[in-house]
This record gives structure tokens, C-alpha cells and sequence, in this order.
């Protein structure tokens, strides 16, 4: 997988993916939130809604308690033999005063126990043969004057076709005997019911079946919803009508007669509802496609140069790696990548002359060690005149000339050996041969002493480290006037060598002393600096000199070195 798709796929991964989630996530709590609290509010209002109905329909049992009780209902069914159709036709008229107080009231009919019927309108009603045959009129003689209610689509018996009206019946009952005297049918108007509900409110039964609505159409229609719950308050999202819809409802207390248990349903389009969350979905769509706009001008723009730069950068580098420095990269635009593109190219260059540099030195070095080899014979030349001097020397008697000959011979040997470390041991014996020779210079003008411990004597130590050392003392401590002595003396501990060159000559001041320790004066200090710097620079900047000395009082040089060390190769 390239680079360029890794960046992608993060940036789809830690970007997208969480704005998508989030909206979603949102959305959908936002969505359910909305419709639990619009449901609750749907839920209280239809309570309120089926309260007034109950008080509309309880006016109306009221309104029908009235005129089931009144003198001209009760004296038009107790007098079966009237005089004459005038009196028949005044009680049909009072009758229909009292329907007439109600404006509810679209038509009654009332039925006698003998047959006799009175009819309001002249719409054609059941004869009563045919009534008293009815499930209604079973009903009604089952509830015992209690009101008995039939929907618009159940009371076609009493309403001209197409005309929606709901229906009231009761027994009439002899208010003193509590006889059945007859039956009361009244037809009450839709109105009473409409101002009650809105345009999305209904009455229907459990499997959906419109009871009633405001818009009388619907009435007999299936509101095309799943089954609803009887028996408490709820609400779900259908499709309805080709759009989704918050379907909300409640049990009613209205009962008619085929229908024990009705609901009172609101529905509302949820797209109407539901615009803030709609806006809250349609802004996490939004950012979703400027994300991606943005992907996508990030992967023009930006990561396919990165790309580029990554990919020209492992190709360079493997031709470096298979030994080819005659590589270099090329400009890039973004400033970031330009100067990683020069930095590479410097480094680059750079190597190229370290490698040129260290190609030359050892071609140096390779010319010098055959110099070396080509010049091993004169200090071979060398040792043997020595030779030749010490043995003229001796068969001429002259003792000194023989012993600084042989002395002279110690020290080219271990001057000119080519390691750069030696033996205490090996050390002591050329600082030796050396005051042996200067001893004789300067006509014996001072005496030494080597007191050096045995296990010291086998460590390793920097050649031609004491030679200077016991130099500064015959050089700068006695005069032509004076002798002295210069003492060599050595010890081991905690992993350290410590050796102590010691005269007893004048001495330094203290100024000089300061500046000596410091960093070296010239020219009592040049010898001593050379040999403190050779020994920080090959054992640690731990190591090295100091002097102690006081006017007139003699000077001591301490020299630390670390041991224990294995013999160098």
C-alpha cells in the first residue's frame, strides 16, 4: 500500500468516518428525542380532545334524558287511544319543539311499543317490524335505557345515503313503572365533533378503520397502519401516503355499538415535524461532501507531492546505498520539502569530499609507511656506528664516551620504536639512559634516585612521557652554581598509576605556578604541556600533570595514567 493511499485512508479513517458517525449518531437521537416529545404532546392534547368529547357526547345523553322524560313524549306513548288525528298530530308537534331546542339534532324517529312511529323528516327509516328484528334493537334492550351510539358507517338505516351522522338510541322507559313504553332514535350532526378535532385527528378502531375524521371523505377509510394498542397511549413512524408520518394514539372512552374499544389517532408528517433535524441531517451531509472536497483537493495539492518527494527519496537513497553518490534531487514546490531536497543534496556533497579527504590520507599514509620501510635502514646504520664508537671508545680508555654511547643507543631504540605505548618499566629504563647521558653533560652536577613499586612497573604507560618531565627539572631547577638531586618515584591506586618526578632546586613563583597549571607558560611550560595534552587526549581528560612548587623550595610534577588496562594492540 503506497503512502499517498495510507494518508487517504487516515484521513477517511480519523476524518470522515467521525463526522459521519457523529451526524448520524446525532441524528438519530435528535430524531428520537423529537418524536418522543411530540407524542407526548400529541398524547396530552388527544386526552383533551376525547375529555371534550366526552363532555359533547354527556351533554347530549343529557340533552336525550330530557326528552325520554318529558310529559310529551311519556303522554304520546301511554295514550294508545287518541281521540282524534288533530291531538295525534299536536303531540307529534310538541315532540319535535323539543328536538328542535337542540341544534345538534338533525332527525329523530320515535318507535312505540304498539308500533306507532314518529318520524321528523320524511327520509325513509326501518318499519318497526324490521327495527325490532335489528342487533340494535337488541342493544338496546340489553343496555336498559342507557344511550346506545352507532358510527356513521354503522346507521344506514337512518341516514340518507351519503350523509354521515351519528346515532343515539334508547329505550323508553314509564317514568313511574319504569316500563318499556318505546324507543327514542336521534340523529346528531357531525359538528358535534368538529370543532373538537383537527384535520389530523381521528376516530378508529384498533385495525385502523376511520370511525371519524373532519374531512368526511375519509370516513370508512384504512389509515393503511399496523394494529394499534388498545389499551395505552404510543406512537411509531409509518409510511403514509407516500411520505413518512408520526403516527400518535390514544384509547378513547367513546364506545358505539359494534365498537367497544376506539382510538384517537393523530397523524402528522414527520418531514413538517421534523425540519430541525432534517437540518441538522442534511448539514452532516453537507460537511461530509466538503470533507471529501477537501480530500480531494488535499490529495492534489498536497499529498501527491509529498508522495512524489517520499518515492523520489527512497529511489536516491537506494542508489546511495548501492555506492553511487553522483545523485541528487530535484526542486520541489512546498518550501518544507524544497529544503529537505537541498539538505539531502548538501549531505551529499559533503560525503563525497569526506570520502575524497579520506582516500587522500591514505594515500598519504600508504606513502609514509613506505618511507618508513625504506628508511628502516639507517637506524640500523645508526646503531651499529654507535656500536663501533663504544668499542673505539673503550680499547682508547675513555669510560664516559663509552657509557653515553651505550645510552644514546637505549634511547633511539625506544624513540624510534613505533608503538605508542611502553612498559613503567621500559619508560623508567629510557628516562634512565637519559639522565645517564646529561648526567655526564653536565659534569655530575646533580644525582637521581628511581623508586618505583614493582606492580607499577608492569603497566602500561604513553612513551616518552617522563623524558620531558625530568628535562624541565635539570634544565630550570639547578645552576652552574649549585648541585641537587631529582628524585622518580611511583605508586598504584584505585585503578590509577601516579608517578612523581621531584627536585630540590629553586623552585617557581607562584605566579608562574598559577599560569603553569592553568594552561602552560612559555617556555618553562612548552614541554610539560606537550606531555599533559598527549595524555587527556589518549586516556581521558581525568588524566594528565600538575606541578606543585614553591620558591626556593623545589618542584614536584604528578603524573596520573589509568592500569589494569590489557597490553595495547
Amino acid at each position: 500500500m503506497s503512502f499517498r493511499t495510507k494518508m487517504l485512508l487516515a484521513f477517511v479513517g480519523f476524518v470522515l468516518l467521525p463526522i459521519a458517525l457523529i451526524g448520524g449518531i446525532s441524528y438519530s437521537i435528535s430524531s428520537t428525542t423529537l418524536q418522543s416529545n411530540i407524542s407526548e404532546q400529541t398524547v396530552q392534547t388527544l386526552k383533551a380532545v376525547d375529555r371534550n368529547m366526552q363532555k359533547s357526547i354527556s351533554e347530549v345523553n343529557t340533552f336525550s334524558d330530557f326528552v325520554i322524560s318529558s310529559n310529551e313524549i311519556q303522554s304520546f306513548l301511554e295514550d294508545e287511544d287518541s281521540e282524534s288525528i288533530i291531538e295525534v298530530y299536536n303531540e307529534q308537534q310538541s315532540m319535535a319543539g323539543l328536538m328542535y331546542g337542540n341544534a345538534q339534532v338533525d332527525d329523530f324517529t320515535v318507535y312505540a311499543q304498539e308500533g306507532q312511529v314518529v318520524h321528523l323528516k320524511e327520509s325513509s327509516i326501518p318499519s318497526f317490524s324490521r327495527f325490532v328484528t335489528s342487533p340494535f334493537h337488541r342493544g338496546l334492550i340489553e343496555q336498559k335505557g342507557r344511550p346506545v351510539w352507532l358510527s356513521p358507517l354503522d346507521n344506514q338505516g337512518w341516514a340518507d345515503e351519503g350523509e354521515f351522522l351519528l346515532t343515539q338510541g334508547r329505550v323508553i322507559k314509564d317514568i313511574d313503572t319504569l316500563e318499556n313504553l318505546g324507543y327514542l332514535i336521534i340523529n346528531i350532526k357531525m359538528q358535534l365533533f368538529d370543532e373538537l378535532f383537527s384535520t389530523e385527528e381521528f376516530i378508529a378502531t384498533p385495525e385502523g378503520e376511520i370511525l371519524y375524521a373532519k374531512d368526511y371523505e375519509q370516513i370508512g377509510d384504512n389509515l393503511d397502519i399496523t394494529s394499534l394498542n388498545s389499551n395505552q397511549p404510543g406512537y411509531f413512524l409509518t409510511e403514509s401516503g407516500g411520505y413518512q408520518s408520526l403516527v400518535t394514539y390514544v384509547p378513547s372512552s367513546f364506545q358505539t355499538f359494534r365498537h367497544d374499544s376506539l382510538m384517537l389517532v393523530s397523524i402528522q408528517r414527520w418531514d413538517v415535524l421534523a425540519s430541525e433535524v432534517f437540518l441538522i441531517r442534511n448539514t452532516t451531509i453537507a460537511l461530509l461532501a466538503v470533507a471529501i472536497l477537501l480530500a480531494l483537493l488535499f490529495n492534489i495539492f498536497y499529498l501527491r507531492r509529498i508522495s512524489q518527494f517520499i518515492q523520489e527519496s527512497l529511489i536516491r537513497m537506494k542508489q546511495v546505498e548501492g555506492g553511487s553518490l553522483d545523485v541528487e534531487m530535484g526542486a520541489f514546490q512546498l518550501r518544507e520539502l524544497r529544503n529537505i531536497s537541498k539538505g539531502f543534496n548538501k549531505m551529499i556533497g559533503r560525503i563525497r569530499h569526506l570520502i575524497e579527504d579520506v582516500r587522500r590520507e591514505q594515500e598519504d599514509k600508504r606513502e609514509a609507511q613506505f618511507q618508513v620501510l625504506q628508511e628502516q635502514i639507517n637506524p640500523h646504520f645508526l646503531y651499529n656506528t654507535l656500536e663501533s664508537i663504544n668499542a673505539m671508545a673503550a680499547m682508547n680508555g675513555q669510560k664516559d664516551i663509552s657509557r653515553m654511547t651505550i645510552n644514546l643507543g637505549k634511547l633511539l631504540r625506544i624513540s624510534i620504536n613505533g608503538d605508542f605505548e611502553v612498559t613503567v618499566k621500559e619508560e623508567l629504563r629510557h628516562v634512565t639512559s637519559y639522565l645517564e647521558i646529561q648526567k655526564i653533560r653536565f659534569d655530575h652536577r646533580f644525582d637521581f634516585q628511581v623508586d618505583i613499586d614493582g606492580s607499577l612497573k608492569q603497566e602500561w604507560i604513553l612513551k616518552l612521557v617522563l623524558q620531558p618531565l625530568v628535562e624541565n627539572s635539570i634544565k630550570y631547577a639547578f645552576t652552574e652554581e649549585m648541585s641537587g638531586e631529582i628524585k622518580i618515584r611511583g605508586h598504584a591506586h584505585e585503578g590509577r598509576g601516579f608517578i612523581f618526578v621531584e627536585d630540590n632546586g629553586c623552585g617557581v613563583s607562584r605566579e608562574v605556578l598559577e599560569s603553569l597549571n592553568r594552561k602552560g607558560s612559555e617556555p618553562l611550560g612548552h614541554g610539560l604541556l606537550n606531555v599533559h595534552k598527549r595524555l587527556q587526549l589518549y586516556y581521558g581528560y581525568t588524566f594528565g600533570l600538575m606541578v606543585c612548587a614553591e620558591e626556593n623550595q623545589g618542584t614536584i610534577i604528578k603524573m596520573s595514567f589509568p592500569i589494569g588496562r590489557r597490553k595495547p594492540e
